[in-house]
């Protein structure tokens, strides 16, 4: 059962990452809803926030147990991610991620200096068995990675849906190094999809691309995660994307990230 949750929030990390742009004028303010299901099943509800004032941003993510989730487990995890926005590219500042297992309490910290990973703190002890074959040198990752929450953001060029998912993301969670790489992509008009969100989506199809910190059984195993098919929207107003919803199928069935409530804002002057 640990095996499982591990590999559940492995794919909540690389699917439920949506982010916006700044107003000129002052804070603005998102939020949505996300469910998460596997055979049909939920087992978690994640809700997300954002405080975006002008040239930063700054977001929440909230996931609990849900459903049958909670037959398995009390687990309950949170992030936050901040950073600057410079000429419309995030440069991340820090993260922080706690997370709540049976009665113990754990936090993950990573510090960035100009962009790049800098600092990592944990207090989560990894066992034998999932000590990574090959660990990352944190001072040879460099700028442009996304931490777990803030990989899926999609920001729009040129006015293109389509564009964002175009690029590979570097993905670093302090400890572990991968790539999210696009495989094809279909622009799906808004009488088409079928999706409870207003305008067109793209559907983006992703492999996640181990490179280091992982444990070997995990890097021979990688061959088992599929291709994630990922729905992006525009958030309204912006020139970024998030996923509306995402699926992809692993050895427990199929698994499923749809928003419940797709992206709202106010604005706060």
């Amino acid at each position: 059962m640990l095996r499982l949750k591990r590999k559940l929030l492995i794919y909540l990390a690389i699917v439920v990452v949506p982010l916006s742009a700044a107003s000129a004028t002052g804070e603005q303010n998102y939020h949505a809803q996300y469910k998460a299901y596997v055979s049909g099943l939920k087992i978690a509800n994640i809700d997300v926030q954002f405080k975006l004032p002008v040239g930063g941003y700054h977001l929440s993510a909230n996931a609990q147990a849900a459903g049958v989730g909670r037959l398995f487990s009390s687990s309950s995890a949170e992030s936050h991610s901040f950073g600057q926005i410079t000429n419309g590219q995030l440069e991340p500042v820090g993260v922080s991620i706690a997370w709540k297992q049976s009665d113990e309490i754990r936090k993950s910290e990573i510090s960035y200096t100009n962009g790049a990973p800098s600092g990592f703190y944990s207090d989560y002890a990894l066992p034998p068995e999932r000590q990574p074959k090959t660990p990352v040198a944190l001072e040879t990752v460099g700028r442009g990675t996304n931490d777990p929450f803030l990989a899926m953001l999609g920001q729009i060029s040129d006015d293109d849906l389509s564009s964002v998912c175009r690029l590979p993301k570097r993905l670093f969670d302090g400890r572990r190094l991968a790539n999210l790489r696009p495989q094809k992509m279909q622009l799906i008009a808004a009488d088409e999809h079928g999706l409870d969100v207003a305008g067109p989506v793209v559907k983006c199809e992703t492999k996640w691309l181990p490179v280091a910190g992982y444990s070997e059984k995990s890097m021979q195993n990688a061959g088992e995660f599929d291709t994630v098919s990922i729905y992006f929207a525009r958030i309204a107003g912006t020139d970024y994307a998030a996923p509306v919803k995402a699926v992809t199928s692993t050895r427990y069935g199929r698994f499923t990230v749809i928003a419940d409530k797709f992206f709202t804002s106010s604005e706060t002057k």
